[in-house]
């Protein structure tokens, strides 16, 4: 293989990779990207048995073939280097990278070593705008637990109609929903788990006004846009029924400016238990009072200013959860529901620009 790239353009789909490759293995060679240089591209391929990406850029290709290289030095190398080109050969087990007076080489396992990798599922697939796929993850993925064997709690649930798309996550404490009106198409499933990794891996794609084509073959779900493909091997753990928790019918609500909010919940959080990280909300006639909860060494409270009519109810949450969803919308404004004291408190934006569309946050209250 002797090829001569465009930095920029292999820095970006490398930039792609990172998120899939293996830091730490017992497999090294999943620490490695395949490269294939055919006819006027570079194919890059990178997998960790689960999440697997393909990508392409525009190369110079005066000897084709196949070689791997270890992803993350690879990476860190295409992006020291200072020139706008730079030319890849391999020969004699080892990968030398050339840019002006600077020369490299790295070793390279056997590609014929390289995990086989999954087929991309054949037609079009059910379009999605690449803007409105961040807007899913956005509004769900801070609720997918990172706790390692909750298989049910640590992906996030697709849900594709002809007319509409949703995703919803939940790690047992709460739970972030999001619906948006959508005409993509003839869905190719109407659920399918995506782990945290994948929805990291939607989140990092920019597509310059190109949809992106879901679709699904026999052991793998796929996100497909031009020529960047990721692939998902479909899990087969039980989403929670998350019907039962959505909560549209709280009475009590008060409206108030995220800029305010956000700021003094970090605050009084800092003196709330480390465990729990409690802060209590009491609501009252245009104001919220904050509260921390269970600190050892101290406590901190601060009045928000808000908009609201209706009894005196107080709720102890997790303060994290609050502030999770707070950072996770662009809404400059949002509500706070409450039924009762018991009850859960549900925070949702107000004035999403979709008409249609719903986007909220089921936060399960700490029991004193």
């Amino acid at each position: 293989m002797d090829v001569t790239l465009n930095r920029a353009a292999l820095f970006e789909e490398l930039q792609l990779i990172q998120g899939v490759l293996e830091r730490r293995t017992t497999i090294p060679i999943l620490s490695n990207i395949l490269l294939t240089a055919e006819g006027d591209r570079l194919h890059l391929a990178a997998t960790d048995l689960d999440v697997t990406v393909f990508t392409a850029c525009p190369a110079t290709v005066r000897a084709e073939g196949r070689a791997t290289i270890h992803g993350k030095m690879f990476f860190d190398l295409v992006r020291s280097l200072a020139l706008d080109t730079l030319d890849v050969t391999v020969s004699d087990a080892r990968v030398e990278v050339r840019c002006g007076t600077f020369n490299s080489h790295l070793a390279s396992l056997d590609p014929a070593n390289y995990p086989t990798l999954p087929e991309v599922p054949m037609g079009q697939g059910y379009a999605l705008e690449v803007e409105l796929l961040h807007r899913l993850v956005d509004a769900t993925i801070f609720a997918v637990s990172s706790e390692e064997g909750h298989f049910q709690y640590n992906a996030a649930l697709l849900l594709l109609r002809p007319d509409a798309v949703s995703m919803v996550a939940t790690d047992g404490h709460r739970l972030a929903y999001a619906h948006f009106p959508h005409a993509g198409g003839p869905p190719p499933f109407e659920q399918q788990l995506l782990p945290r990794k994948i929805l990291a891996q939607l989140r990092r794609l920019d597509g310059q006004g190109l949809p992106v084509y879901v679709g699904r073959g026999e052991s793998h779900v796929a996100f497909q846009l031009g020529e960047r493909v990721l692939l998902s091997r479909i899990l087969e753990a039980r989403f929670p029924q998350y019907e039962r928790v959505l909560v549209r019918n709280n009475p009590h609500r008060a409206q108030i400016e995220k800029a305010e909010l956000a700021p003094s919940l970090h605050r009084v959080a800092l003196l709330a238990s480390e465990r729990t990280r409690g802060v209590q909300l009491q609501l009252e006639e245009d104001r919220i009072l904050l509260t921390s909860v269970g600190y050892d060494l101290g406590g901190a409270e601060e009045v928000v200013p808000c908009r609201y009519r209706g009894p005196s109810l107080k709720v102890l949450v997790n303060a994290q959860y609050l502030l999770d969803f707070l950072n996770s919308t662009e809404a400059s404004k949002v509500e706070l529901q409450l039924g009762d004291g018991e009850g859960p408190l549900v925070a949702v934006p107000v004035d999403l620009e979709t008409p249609g569309a719903e986007v909220l946050c089921v936060i399960m209250p700490i029991r004193a």
